[in-house]
Protein backbone atom coordinates (compact mmCIF):
# COMPACT_ATOMS: atom_id res chain seq x y z
CA UNK A 1 0.00 0.00 0.00
CA UNK A 2 2.82 2.62 0.84
CA UNK A 3 4.16 1.74 -2.62
CA UNK A 4 1.15 2.28 -4.43
CA UNK A 5 0.38 5.46 -2.29
CA UNK A 6 3.63 7.04 -3.22
CA UNK A 7 2.98 6.31 -6.80
CA UNK A 8 -0.18 8.71 -6.82
CA UNK A 9 0.51 11.50 -9.46
CA UNK A 10 -1.12 14.69 -7.53
CA UNK A 11 -3.38 15.26 -9.83
CA UNK A 12 -5.09 12.14 -8.71
CA UNK A 13 -5.60 13.72 -5.38
CA UNK A 14 -9.46 13.61 -3.99
CA UNK A 15 -11.21 17.51 -4.55
CA UNK A 16 -10.61 18.34 -0.95
CA UNK A 17 -7.12 17.23 -0.43
CA UNK A 18 -4.99 18.89 -2.98
CA UNK A 19 -1.62 19.64 -0.58
CA UNK A 20 -2.72 17.51 1.98
CA UNK A 21 -0.89 14.46 3.81
CA UNK A 22 -2.41 11.23 2.62
CA UNK A 23 -3.76 9.23 5.27
CA UNK A 24 -7.19 7.20 6.61
CA UNK A 25 -9.09 10.71 7.22
CA UNK A 26 -8.94 11.50 3.56
CA UNK A 27 -8.79 8.01 2.28
CA UNK A 28 -5.16 8.54 0.93
CA UNK A 29 -6.29 11.36 -1.49
CA UNK A 30 -7.65 8.47 -3.94
CA UNK A 31 -10.35 10.57 -5.86
CA UNK A 32 -14.12 9.99 -6.51
CA UNK A 33 -16.53 10.65 -8.66
CA UNK A 34 -19.30 11.27 -5.30
CA UNK A 35 -16.91 14.30 -3.70
CA UNK A 36 -18.84 17.12 -4.78
CA UNK A 37 -21.64 15.37 -3.58
CA UNK A 38 -19.92 13.76 -0.13
CA UNK A 39 -17.02 16.24 0.43
CA UNK A 40 -16.81 14.76 3.99
CA UNK A 41 -17.45 11.90 5.85
CA UNK A 42 -19.80 13.27 8.08
CA UNK A 43 -22.36 14.00 4.66
CA UNK A 44 -25.23 12.13 4.61
CA UNK A 45 -25.09 10.47 1.54
CA UNK A 46 -28.47 8.24 0.90
CA UNK A 47 -28.96 6.30 -2.23
CA UNK A 48 -30.41 3.29 -0.64
CA UNK A 49 -33.96 1.76 0.61
CA UNK A 50 -34.51 -0.06 3.49
CA UNK A 51 -37.09 -1.56 5.69
CA UNK A 52 -37.17 -2.36 9.54
CA UNK A 53 -39.35 -3.54 12.72
CA UNK A 54 -38.77 -2.40 16.10
CA UNK A 55 -36.99 0.51 16.18
CA UNK A 56 -35.08 1.48 19.28
CA UNK A 57 -37.36 3.26 21.31
CA UNK A 58 -36.34 5.55 24.32
CA UNK A 59 -39.20 6.54 26.65
CA UNK A 60 -42.59 5.13 25.65
CA UNK A 61 -44.68 5.96 22.74
CA UNK A 62 -48.17 6.90 23.89
CA UNK A 63 -50.57 3.50 22.87
CA UNK A 64 -53.47 6.12 21.35
CA UNK A 65 -50.72 6.81 18.32
CA UNK A 66 -51.69 5.09 15.57
CA UNK A 67 -51.11 6.16 11.97
CA UNK A 68 -48.07 6.67 9.66
CA UNK A 69 -45.72 9.57 8.98
CA UNK A 70 -44.75 10.27 5.16
CA UNK A 71 -42.07 12.44 4.37
CA UNK A 72 -40.25 13.62 1.22
CA UNK A 73 -36.65 13.20 0.72
CA UNK A 74 -35.04 14.67 -2.30
CA UNK A 75 -32.01 12.03 -2.92
CA UNK A 76 -30.44 11.66 -6.51
CA UNK A 77 -29.24 8.16 -7.24
CA UNK A 78 -26.61 8.94 -9.47
CA UNK A 79 -24.08 11.93 -9.19
CA UNK A 80 -24.11 15.42 -9.90
CA UNK A 81 -22.33 18.26 -10.52
CA UNK A 82 -21.22 20.51 -7.67
CA UNK A 83 -23.65 23.69 -7.78
CA UNK A 84 -27.00 21.51 -8.74
CA UNK A 85 -29.65 22.49 -6.30
CA UNK A 86 -30.23 20.12 -3.27
CA UNK A 87 -34.38 20.32 -4.50
CA UNK A 88 -33.50 18.62 -7.90
CA UNK A 89 -33.17 15.39 -6.23
CA UNK A 90 -35.47 12.71 -7.16
CA UNK A 91 -38.09 11.54 -4.93
CA UNK A 92 -37.52 9.11 -1.92
CA UNK A 93 -40.64 8.41 0.25
CA UNK A 94 -39.83 7.56 4.09
CA UNK A 95 -42.92 5.91 5.95
CA UNK A 96 -42.78 5.75 9.97
CA UNK A 97 -45.09 3.43 11.18
CA UNK A 98 -46.72 3.43 14.90
CA UNK A 99 -49.10 1.43 16.84
CA UNK A 100 -49.48 -0.54 19.94
CA UNK A 101 -46.50 1.56 21.51
CA UNK A 102 -44.23 0.39 18.37
CA UNK A 103 -42.69 1.77 15.54
CA UNK A 104 -41.29 0.56 12.05
CA UNK A 105 -39.89 1.92 9.14
CA UNK A 106 -39.70 1.63 5.38
CA UNK A 107 -37.89 4.34 2.55
CA UNK A 108 -38.45 3.40 -1.05
CA UNK A 109 -37.72 5.55 -4.45
CA UNK A 110 -41.03 6.93 -6.13
CA UNK A 111 -40.04 5.21 -10.17
CA UNK A 112 -40.49 8.54 -11.99
CA UNK A 113 -39.82 8.36 -15.40
CA UNK A 114 -36.30 10.12 -14.26
CA UNK A 115 -35.58 8.19 -11.67
CA UNK A 116 -36.01 4.58 -14.32
CA UNK A 117 -34.42 6.66 -17.25
CA UNK A 118 -31.15 7.52 -15.36
CA UNK A 119 -30.65 4.70 -13.04
CA UNK A 120 -30.82 2.18 -16.37
CA UNK A 121 -28.01 5.02 -18.01
CA UNK A 122 -26.32 4.88 -14.90
CA UNK A 123 -25.50 8.98 -15.03
CA UNK A 124 -27.35 12.28 -14.84
CA UNK A 125 -29.18 12.88 -17.93
CA UNK A 126 -31.81 15.49 -16.34
CA UNK A 127 -30.53 18.96 -15.93
CA UNK A 128 -31.46 21.92 -13.41
CA UNK A 129 -34.87 22.84 -12.17
CA UNK A 130 -37.80 22.70 -15.19
CA UNK A 131 -34.88 23.98 -17.86
CA UNK A 132 -35.72 20.96 -20.37
CA UNK A 133 -32.60 22.84 -21.97
CA UNK A 134 -30.35 21.47 -19.80
CA UNK A 135 -31.46 17.88 -20.46
CA UNK A 136 -29.95 15.17 -22.17
CA UNK A 137 -30.62 15.99 -26.39
CA UNK A 138 -33.15 12.59 -26.56
CA UNK A 139 -35.23 13.75 -23.62
CA UNK A 140 -36.23 17.19 -23.77
CA UNK A 141 -39.94 15.95 -24.07
CA UNK A 142 -39.49 13.64 -21.41
CA UNK A 143 -41.25 13.47 -17.80
CA UNK A 144 -39.01 15.60 -15.43
CA UNK A 145 -40.99 15.51 -12.59
CA UNK A 146 -39.63 14.63 -9.34
CA UNK A 147 -41.85 13.87 -7.02
CA UNK A 148 -39.80 15.09 -3.98
CA UNK A 149 -41.43 17.83 -2.09
CA UNK A 150 -44.61 16.86 -0.09
CA UNK A 151 -46.07 13.74 0.79
CA UNK A 152 -49.77 13.81 0.72
CA UNK A 153 -52.49 10.66 1.65
CA UNK A 154 -55.74 11.01 -0.69
CA UNK A 155 -58.01 8.62 -2.03
CA UNK A 156 -56.40 5.36 -0.97
CA UNK A 157 -52.92 6.28 -2.27
CA UNK A 158 -49.71 8.54 -1.10
CA UNK A 159 -49.38 11.04 -3.66
CA UNK A 160 -45.70 11.95 -3.58
CA UNK A 161 -45.63 15.39 -5.29
CA UNK A 162 -43.78 18.64 -6.26
CA UNK A 163 -44.48 21.29 -8.16
CA UNK A 164 -42.95 21.00 -11.43
CA UNK A 165 -45.43 18.06 -12.52
CA UNK A 166 -48.22 16.18 -11.72
CA UNK A 167 -48.38 13.53 -9.11
CA UNK A 168 -46.94 9.99 -8.62
CA UNK A 169 -49.35 7.71 -6.82
CA UNK A 170 -47.63 5.17 -3.99
CA UNK A 171 -49.12 2.47 -2.49
CA UNK A 172 -49.43 3.48 1.23
CA UNK A 173 -48.09 0.27 3.14
CA UNK A 174 -45.54 -1.06 0.02
CA UNK A 175 -44.24 2.27 -1.10
CA UNK A 176 -44.37 1.00 -4.37
CA UNK A 177 -44.80 2.99 -7.09
CA UNK A 178 -48.56 2.55 -8.63
CA UNK A 179 -48.72 4.68 -10.82
CA UNK A 180 -48.21 8.96 -12.64
CA UNK A 181 -51.70 11.32 -12.71
CA UNK A 182 -53.73 9.24 -10.71
CA UNK A 183 -56.09 11.68 -11.62
CA UNK A 184 -56.53 10.42 -15.01
CA UNK A 185 -56.03 13.73 -16.79
CA UNK A 186 -59.46 14.98 -15.37
CA UNK A 187 -57.88 18.30 -15.75
CA UNK A 188 -56.29 19.81 -18.48
CA UNK A 189 -53.00 21.13 -16.28
CA UNK A 190 -49.58 20.15 -16.28
CA UNK A 191 -48.90 21.03 -12.94
CA UNK A 192 -49.66 20.59 -9.44
CA UNK A 193 -48.99 22.45 -6.33
CA UNK A 194 -47.10 20.33 -3.67
CA UNK A 195 -49.09 22.42 -1.34
CA UNK A 196 -52.35 21.11 -1.20
CA UNK A 197 -55.11 21.40 1.46
CA UNK A 198 -57.30 19.22 2.86
CA UNK A 199 -60.91 20.56 4.05
CA UNK A 200 -61.90 18.71 7.00
CA UNK A 201 -65.66 20.28 6.72
CA UNK A 202 -65.86 19.29 2.97
CA UNK A 203 -63.39 16.68 3.52
CA UNK A 204 -62.10 17.75 -0.32
CA UNK A 205 -58.70 18.08 -1.31
CA UNK A 206 -58.27 22.05 -2.56
CA UNK A 207 -55.08 22.14 -4.58
CA UNK A 208 -54.11 24.29 -7.94
CA UNK A 209 -51.37 24.94 -10.57
CA UNK A 210 -49.38 27.27 -11.58
CA UNK A 211 -48.01 27.49 -15.23
CA UNK A 212 -50.29 24.52 -15.65
CA UNK A 213 -50.39 24.67 -19.80
CA UNK A 214 -46.61 24.72 -20.04
CA UNK A 215 -43.35 26.49 -18.70
CA UNK A 216 -44.35 29.75 -20.38
CA UNK A 217 -48.07 30.07 -19.80
CA UNK A 218 -49.81 32.41 -17.28
CA UNK A 219 -52.47 29.99 -16.63
CA UNK A 220 -53.40 29.11 -13.19
CA UNK A 221 -56.06 26.32 -12.22
CA UNK A 222 -57.65 25.81 -9.08
CA UNK A 223 -60.02 22.67 -8.15
CA UNK A 224 -60.85 20.03 -5.47
CA UNK A 225 -60.58 16.01 -5.45
CA UNK A 226 -63.37 14.03 -3.64
CA UNK A 227 -62.39 10.73 -1.81
CA UNK A 228 -63.65 8.96 -4.77
CA UNK A 229 -60.33 10.98 -6.65
CA UNK A 230 -63.24 12.86 -8.82
CA UNK A 231 -62.46 16.41 -9.81
CA UNK A 232 -64.93 19.43 -9.24
CA UNK A 233 -64.99 23.00 -8.72
CA UNK A 234 -62.38 23.38 -11.70
CA UNK A 235 -61.52 27.53 -11.69
CA UNK A 236 -59.01 28.63 -14.86
CA UNK A 237 -57.50 32.28 -15.09
CA UNK A 238 -54.60 33.96 -16.18
CA UNK A 239 -52.14 36.10 -14.35
CA UNK A 240 -51.65 39.75 -14.98
CA UNK A 241 -47.70 38.94 -13.70
CA UNK A 242 -46.42 35.69 -14.27
CA UNK A 243 -45.38 35.01 -10.74
CA UNK A 244 -44.24 32.01 -8.64
CA UNK A 245 -47.01 31.09 -6.47
CA UNK A 246 -45.70 28.20 -4.10
CA UNK A 247 -48.36 27.63 -1.00
CA UNK A 248 -51.34 28.56 -0.52
CA UNK A 249 -54.22 30.02 2.26
CA UNK A 250 -57.73 28.12 1.99
CA UNK A 251 -61.18 29.27 3.58
CA UNK A 252 -64.31 28.32 3.25
CA UNK A 253 -65.45 29.68 0.18
CA UNK A 254 -61.60 31.34 -1.43
CA UNK A 255 -58.60 29.94 -2.24
CA UNK A 256 -55.84 32.71 -1.69
CA UNK A 257 -52.09 32.56 -3.77
CA UNK A 258 -49.06 34.15 -2.62
CA UNK A 259 -47.43 35.43 -5.95
CA UNK A 260 -43.81 35.81 -5.59
CA UNK A 261 -41.89 38.28 -7.58
CA UNK A 262 -40.24 36.23 -10.06
CA UNK A 263 -40.96 35.47 -13.61
CA UNK A 264 -39.54 32.68 -15.73
CA UNK A 265 -36.67 32.67 -18.19
CA UNK A 266 -37.56 32.70 -22.10
CA UNK A 267 -36.38 29.61 -24.11
CA UNK A 268 -33.30 31.85 -25.60
CA UNK A 269 -32.40 32.53 -21.88
CA UNK A 270 -33.02 29.33 -20.50
CA UNK A 271 -30.37 27.52 -23.56
CA UNK A 272 -27.62 29.31 -21.90
CA UNK A 273 -25.31 27.29 -19.41
CA UNK A 274 -26.28 26.41 -15.61
CA UNK A 275 -29.38 28.47 -16.65
CA UNK A 276 -32.45 28.38 -13.79
CA UNK A 277 -36.28 28.57 -15.03
CA UNK A 278 -37.04 31.19 -12.48
CA UNK A 279 -36.06 34.45 -11.63
CA UNK A 280 -35.97 37.51 -9.15
CA UNK A 281 -37.52 40.74 -10.64
CA UNK A 282 -36.43 43.42 -8.00
CA UNK A 283 -38.94 46.24 -7.36
CA UNK A 284 -41.74 43.98 -8.20
CA UNK A 285 -44.46 44.08 -5.45
CA UNK A 286 -46.06 40.57 -3.84
CA UNK A 287 -49.03 39.91 -4.80
CA UNK A 288 -52.34 38.13 -3.41
CA UNK A 289 -54.51 36.57 -5.79
CA UNK A 290 -58.11 35.46 -4.08
CA UNK A 291 -60.00 33.10 -6.47
CA UNK A 292 -63.46 31.03 -5.56
CA UNK A 293 -63.92 27.40 -4.32
CA UNK A 294 -67.04 27.07 -5.77
CA UNK A 295 -68.91 27.93 -9.42
CA UNK A 296 -70.89 31.46 -8.88
CA UNK A 297 -68.82 33.09 -6.65
CA UNK A 298 -68.05 36.76 -7.54
CA UNK A 299 -64.16 36.94 -6.83
CA UNK A 300 -62.17 40.29 -6.72
CA UNK A 301 -60.70 41.11 -10.16
CA UNK A 302 -56.82 40.44 -10.22
CA UNK A 303 -54.35 40.95 -7.52
CA UNK A 304 -53.49 42.88 -4.41
CA UNK A 305 -50.72 44.43 -3.80
CA UNK A 306 -48.35 44.49 -1.27
CA UNK A 307 -44.54 45.72 -0.50
CA UNK A 308 -41.79 43.19 -1.93
CA UNK A 309 -41.64 40.33 0.13
CA UNK A 310 -41.26 36.58 -0.03
CA UNK A 311 -43.16 33.59 1.23
CA UNK A 312 -40.18 31.39 1.92
CA UNK A 313 -37.04 32.20 2.23
CA UNK A 314 -35.34 32.97 -1.44
CA UNK A 315 -31.33 34.37 -0.58
CA UNK A 316 -29.25 35.34 -3.56
CA UNK A 317 -26.55 37.63 -2.53
CA UNK A 318 -22.73 37.71 -2.91
CA UNK A 319 -20.53 39.66 -0.61
CA UNK A 320 -17.95 42.12 -1.34
CA UNK A 321 -14.97 43.12 0.21
CA UNK A 322 -15.39 44.21 3.46
CA UNK A 323 -19.30 43.50 3.43
CA UNK A 324 -20.56 42.60 6.69
CA UNK A 325 -24.15 40.68 5.76
CA UNK A 326 -27.01 42.31 7.72
CA UNK A 327 -28.91 39.59 9.99
CA UNK A 328 -31.67 37.89 8.45
CA UNK A 329 -35.00 38.78 9.01
CA UNK A 330 -37.81 35.62 8.67
CA UNK A 331 -41.14 36.79 11.05
CA UNK A 332 -44.04 34.82 11.28
CA UNK A 333 -47.03 36.79 10.50
CA UNK A 334 -50.92 37.27 9.71
CA UNK A 335 -51.97 38.92 6.67
CA UNK A 336 -55.72 40.61 6.28
CA UNK A 337 -57.09 40.89 2.86
CA UNK A 338 -60.06 43.13 2.44
CA UNK A 339 -62.18 41.53 -0.31
CA UNK A 340 -63.86 44.99 -0.62
CA UNK A 341 -60.97 46.91 -1.82
CA UNK A 342 -60.75 47.69 -5.70
CA UNK A 343 -58.26 45.24 -7.75
CA UNK A 344 -54.46 46.93 -6.94
CA UNK A 345 -55.33 48.27 -3.79
CA UNK A 346 -52.49 48.15 -1.26
CA UNK A 347 -52.66 45.32 1.56
CA UNK A 348 -52.06 46.43 4.89
CA UNK A 349 -49.06 45.72 6.72
CA UNK A 350 -49.02 42.66 8.34
CA UNK A 351 -49.55 41.82 11.97
CA UNK A 352 -46.07 39.95 13.44
CA UNK A 353 -47.00 37.31 15.63
CA UNK A 354 -43.11 35.91 16.21
CA UNK A 355 -40.47 38.41 15.50
CA UNK A 356 -37.43 36.25 14.66
CA UNK A 357 -36.54 34.34 11.89
CA UNK A 358 -38.61 30.71 11.73
CA UNK A 359 -39.69 28.33 9.06
CA UNK A 360 -41.99 25.27 8.10
CA UNK A 361 -44.96 26.77 10.45
CA UNK A 362 -47.73 23.81 11.35
CA UNK A 363 -51.18 23.93 12.89
CA UNK A 364 -54.22 21.07 13.91
CA UNK A 365 -55.17 20.43 10.25
CA UNK A 366 -58.59 19.59 11.59
CA UNK A 367 -59.43 23.37 12.06
CA UNK A 368 -58.37 24.66 8.02
CA UNK A 369 -60.51 26.74 7.11
CA UNK A 370 -61.44 27.95 11.08
CA UNK A 371 -59.64 30.89 13.03
CA UNK A 372 -57.23 29.29 14.76
CA UNK A 373 -54.91 30.37 17.79
CA UNK A 374 -52.02 27.43 18.40
CA UNK A 375 -49.14 27.51 15.46
CA UNK A 376 -45.89 25.35 15.87
CA UNK A 377 -42.61 26.65 14.20
CA UNK A 378 -38.86 25.78 13.55
CA UNK A 379 -36.94 28.52 14.69
CA UNK A 380 -33.43 29.56 13.25
CA UNK A 381 -30.63 30.85 15.35
CA UNK A 382 -27.36 30.50 16.14
CA UNK A 383 -23.84 31.46 14.45
CA UNK A 384 -23.49 29.84 11.21
CA UNK A 385 -21.14 29.78 8.02
CA UNK A 386 -24.54 30.31 5.37
CA UNK A 387 -27.72 30.04 6.45
CA UNK A 388 -28.63 30.01 10.71
CA UNK A 389 -29.61 26.14 11.41
CA UNK A 390 -33.24 24.88 12.19
CA UNK A 391 -32.50 24.32 16.10
CA UNK A 392 -35.72 24.75 17.79
CA UNK A 393 -39.29 24.08 17.93
CA UNK A 394 -42.27 26.49 19.39
CA UNK A 395 -45.41 26.41 20.46
CA UNK A 396 -46.94 29.71 19.67
CA UNK A 397 -50.67 30.78 21.14
CA UNK A 398 -51.19 33.83 18.61
CA UNK A 399 -53.63 35.15 20.93
CA UNK A 400 -51.50 35.70 24.28
CA UNK A 401 -47.78 35.50 22.62
CA UNK A 402 -47.77 32.33 25.07
CA UNK A 403 -44.82 30.92 23.37
CA UNK A 404 -43.10 27.15 24.43
CA UNK A 405 -39.65 26.23 23.35
CA UNK A 406 -37.70 23.03 22.51
CA UNK A 407 -33.96 23.36 21.55
CA UNK A 408 -32.02 20.97 19.46
CA UNK A 409 -29.02 19.38 21.30
CA UNK A 410 -25.32 21.65 20.42
CA UNK A 411 -25.29 21.80 17.33
CA UNK A 412 -27.76 20.14 15.78
CA UNK A 413 -30.71 20.70 13.99
CA UNK A 414 -34.49 20.02 13.52
CA UNK A 415 -36.77 19.47 10.29
CA UNK A 416 -40.15 20.09 9.71
CA UNK A 417 -42.58 18.41 12.35
CA UNK A 418 -45.85 17.01 11.49
CA UNK A 419 -48.93 17.20 13.93
CA UNK A 420 -51.02 14.05 15.48
CA UNK A 421 -53.63 14.79 17.72
CA UNK A 422 -54.39 13.37 21.22
CA UNK A 423 -57.61 12.24 20.24
CA UNK A 424 -60.69 12.89 16.96
CA UNK A 425 -62.09 14.96 19.51
CA UNK A 426 -59.14 16.81 20.93
CA UNK A 427 -58.89 20.33 21.55
CA UNK A 428 -56.98 22.72 18.96
CA UNK A 429 -52.82 21.67 18.96
CA UNK A 430 -53.86 19.14 21.73
CA UNK A 431 -51.41 15.82 20.62
CA UNK A 432 -47.50 15.33 19.78
CA UNK A 433 -45.57 16.45 17.23
CA UNK A 434 -43.19 13.82 15.58
CA UNK A 435 -39.93 15.94 14.27
CA UNK A 436 -36.53 14.75 12.75
CA UNK A 437 -33.51 15.48 14.34
CA UNK A 438 -30.19 15.57 14.38
CA UNK A 439 -26.59 16.02 16.34
CA UNK A 440 -22.88 15.89 15.82
CA UNK A 441 -22.33 13.85 19.00
CA UNK A 442 -24.03 10.57 17.24
CA UNK A 443 -23.84 8.86 13.73
CA UNK A 444 -27.34 8.20 13.44
CA UNK A 445 -30.64 10.31 13.34
CA UNK A 446 -33.62 10.43 15.95
CA UNK A 447 -37.06 10.81 15.57
CA UNK A 448 -38.59 12.87 18.69
CA UNK A 449 -42.03 13.05 19.85
CA UNK A 450 -42.77 15.62 21.72
CA UNK A 451 -45.97 16.58 23.86
CA UNK A 452 -47.52 19.76 22.95
CA UNK A 453 -48.64 20.08 26.66
CA UNK A 454 -44.82 19.42 27.67
CA UNK A 455 -42.11 20.48 26.03
CA UNK A 456 -39.60 20.06 28.65
CA UNK A 457 -38.61 17.05 27.79
CA UNK A 458 -39.38 14.30 24.43
CA UNK A 459 -42.28 11.25 25.40
CA UNK A 460 -40.14 8.64 23.11
CA UNK A 461 -37.17 8.92 21.06
CA UNK A 462 -36.83 6.68 18.02
CA UNK A 463 -33.65 6.13 16.93
CA UNK A 464 -32.62 4.94 13.36
CA UNK A 465 -29.07 2.94 12.64
CA UNK A 466 -28.00 5.19 10.12
CA UNK A 467 -28.06 9.06 9.30
CA UNK A 468 -31.19 10.20 7.43
CA UNK A 469 -31.38 11.91 4.57
CA UNK A 470 -32.34 15.66 4.32
CA UNK A 471 -35.93 15.67 4.32
CA UNK A 472 -38.93 18.79 2.67
CA UNK A 473 -42.24 18.16 3.90
CA UNK A 474 -44.40 15.40 5.30
CA UNK A 475 -47.87 14.06 6.86
CA UNK A 476 -49.34 12.49 9.77
CA UNK A 477 -51.84 9.89 8.57
CA UNK A 478 -53.81 8.56 11.01
CA UNK A 479 -54.76 4.87 10.66
CA UNK A 480 -57.47 5.09 7.58
CA UNK A 481 -59.29 1.68 8.23
CA UNK A 482 -59.81 1.72 12.37
CA UNK A 483 -61.39 -1.46 12.87
CA UNK A 484 -58.14 -2.75 10.85
CA UNK A 485 -54.57 -2.79 12.97
CA UNK A 486 -51.99 -1.51 10.82
CA UNK A 487 -49.34 -3.72 9.01
CA UNK A 488 -45.78 -3.40 9.88
CA UNK A 489 -43.53 -1.98 7.55
CA UNK A 490 -40.58 -3.95 7.57
CA UNK A 491 -40.50 -6.85 5.75
CA UNK A 492 -43.57 -9.76 5.86
CA UNK A 493 -43.92 -12.17 8.97
CA UNK A 494 -44.57 -15.65 7.21
CA UNK A 495 -46.29 -18.42 8.94
CA UNK A 496 -44.27 -20.73 10.25
CA UNK A 497 -45.18 -24.18 12.48
CA UNK A 498 -42.18 -24.95 14.98
CA UNK A 499 -40.59 -28.45 13.86
CA UNK A 500 -40.18 -31.37 15.83
CA UNK A 501 -37.33 -33.69 14.71
CA UNK A 502 -34.33 -31.75 14.07
CA UNK A 503 -33.76 -29.96 17.90
CA UNK A 504 -31.18 -30.51 20.27
CA UNK A 505 -33.44 -33.02 22.13
CA UNK A 506 -34.32 -35.12 18.96
CA UNK A 507 -32.96 -38.79 18.87
CA UNK A 508 -32.47 -40.54 15.97
CA UNK A 509 -34.44 -43.61 16.36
Amino acid sequence: MTALVASLDKNSYGLADQGKSLSHENHFGLPSKWEPRYPNDHTTQGRFEYQMDDLVVYGRIPNEIEGTWYRAHPDSRVTQPPNFPFIDGVGFVSALRINNGGASIRGRYVETERYLLERKDGRRLFGRYRNPYDNHPCLQLANDSTANTNVIHWAGDVLAISERGLPYAVNPDTLETRTFDPYGGQVSARTFTAHPKVDPLTNKLVTFAITAKGLQSDDIVTYSIDTKGRIENEFWFKQDNRGWSHDCWVTENWIVLSNMPFTTNSDEEMMTPDADYWKFVPGRAQEFLVAPRYPGASPPEGWKEGDPFTSFNIFDFWNPDGYQLPEPKSDYVRWTIELQQPSGSKVSPPKVLYPRMCEFPRFDDRFLTRQTKIAFLVGLGGPSNGAPPMNKLIKLNTETGEMEVFNAAPGGSFEEPAFVPRSPNAPEGDGYLPFHSSRPSSPKSELILLDTNEFSRPVAVIQLPWADRNQVHGSWVPNPYPDQPLVPLGSPIKDHIPSVKYGPLAKIQ
